[in-house]
């Protein structure tokens, strides 16, 4: 018989604090396979391949039968993880089958007929009716006309992110700003103000509640402290290289098409007092509009990626800088959680959520939970976060997360660290009520 704290959190409204949801138009237009909600799974399953060239697939070019076989025989080896378990239980739950070889075809029918060629309704249905979503914040945008009514359920709200300008790496990367905010950039300050009216522009929709910034994929997180001058010098160098300079250009980088333009690069050393001056400034201009910052911590997508980049531990000195700013730190910082709890209970204006680590590795995040309810206030964790792009894979790992919060306050009752009323107060503070407060949401 289920206990009362788990029912309490299977009924809980939830706040998803991440989430890289579709475009409805991109929805609707989905071939609707087994493939469409595969979610982070499909990562799993190639390192189950093994060892193999980063530009070739295991798979074959065209779907059909020998793709269905490889790929789950590769399935049957990676059923086993996080990500997988989760896709297995949306598709059994939401479409009322296995996820297995035998029903490619039932699960593409089912997809169909629930879809039905209303993904606005699809979307709702999945996410507000059955995962009992109240809001989801979808990141990224920094463009209005990205948060138009017409491309997401009216429970969905926005983060601003422009990791592209961030990390600027050369003069393409201001030509294309020019083009796209109809204005002239000679000067750093040109570029600054270019950043920050796009933000202004996009904050009026007022759909926009947080900040974000996913550097970790580009760069080390410890971010210095450049003078204007040392950053307006990098900027200078950027757009004004010299005729002859042997620098890096786009089309000698490995993996780069061969008809790329040659366009000429500095070093990300070279290039590190500019994007430290740009973080800062993004940073300044979320606490001046009292907004939280959002900062990938921990794990990265995919594979074969810089995992030397993702320690929380690096981001200190920007707690300390900025005192009155809002941090959001992500995806348990894992494999750094316990130093992740370490920063939330020693900073008070740092938050630590736990948006994609369910999926990533589950019994890792009960135990992280259940360490940091012993050293965190509980209304400095955010308790889920989907991060992901279908509807059905969102459900799945909300699903997996309620679980696992549900086993940990099963425990922290059993134990005695808790009476059944703390854990219904921390529990709701987890699942909605902190996400609401810190992103300015109506959390009924």
């Amino acid at each position: 018989m289920p206990s009362s704290i788990r029912e309490f959190i299977f009924e809980s409204p939830l706040f998803d604090d991440h989430e890289h949801l579709w475009p409805l138009p991109t929805l609707e237009k989905d071939e609707d396979t087994y493939l469409s909600f595969l979610g982070y799974a499909a990562a799993d399953l190639l390192v189950s391949f093994g060892p193999r060239h980063p530009l070739k697939s295991p798979y074959p070019a065209e779907r059909g039968p020998e793709y269905d076989r490889i790929f789950f025989s590769a399935w049957r080896k990676s059923r086993n993880t996080g990500y997988c378990r989760a896709i297995e239980r949306a598709c059994q739950d939401i479409l009322g089958v296995d996820y297995s070889e035998q029903n490619v075809k039932k699960i593409g029918e089912r997809l169909k007929e629930l879809k039905k060629k209303d993904a606005l309704r699809f979307s709702t249905e999945i996410l507000k009716n059955r995962a009992n979503i109240q809001w989801a914040i979808k990141d990224a945008i920094n463009m209005t006309e990205e948060t138009a009514d017409s491309l997401y359920p009216p429970f969905v709200r926005f983060a601003y992110r422009d990791d592209y300008l961030l990390v600027a790496h050369s003069r393409d990367t201001i030509l294309e700003r020019e083009a796209r905010w109809n204005r002239s950039i000679h000067t750093l300050n040109d570029l600054v103000d270019g950043l920050m009216d796009s933000i202004t522009s996009c904050l009026a929709t007022k759909k926009v509640t947080a900040f974000k910034i996913g550097l970790a994929y580009n760069r080390r997180l410890d971010f210095g402290y450049p003078t204007q001058a040392q950053a307006e010098k990098a900027f200078n160098r950027m757009i004004y290289i010299k005729r002859g300079e042997k620098v890096l250009r786009v089309n000698e980088r490995p993996g780069a098409p061969l008809e790329a333009p040659a366009i000429p690069l500095l070093s990300s050393i070279e290039l590190k007092p500019l994007h430290d001056y740009l973080v800062h400034r993004y940073i300044r201009r979320a606490c001046d509009e009292g907004m939280a910052v959002q900062i990938h911590t921990g794990y990265l997508a995919h594979i074969n990626k810089d995992l030397r980049n993702i320690n929380p531990m690096q981001l200190v000195p920007l707690f300390l800088k900025y005192p009155t700013a809002k941090f959001d730190l992500f995806h348990a910082g894992w494999p750094y959680t316990d130093e992740l709890g370490a920063i939330g209970k020693h900073y008070p204006n740092v938050w630590i959520g736990l948006c994609w680590a369910w999926a990533m590795n589950p019994i890792r995040m009960e135990q992280g939970l259940d360490s940091w309810l012993d050293g965190v206030p509980h209304n400095k964790i955010i308790g889920f976060g989907g991060d992901t792009l279908h509807p059905l894979a969102a459900y799945g790992y909300a699903m997996q997360a309620r679980e696992g919060i549900a086993r940990v306050f099963e425990q922290r009752i059993r134990r005695g660290d808790m009476d059944e009323e703390l854990a219904r107060e921390a529990a709701r503070a987890i699942l909605l009520a902190n996400g609401c407060e810190l992103h300015g949401l109506n959390p009924s």
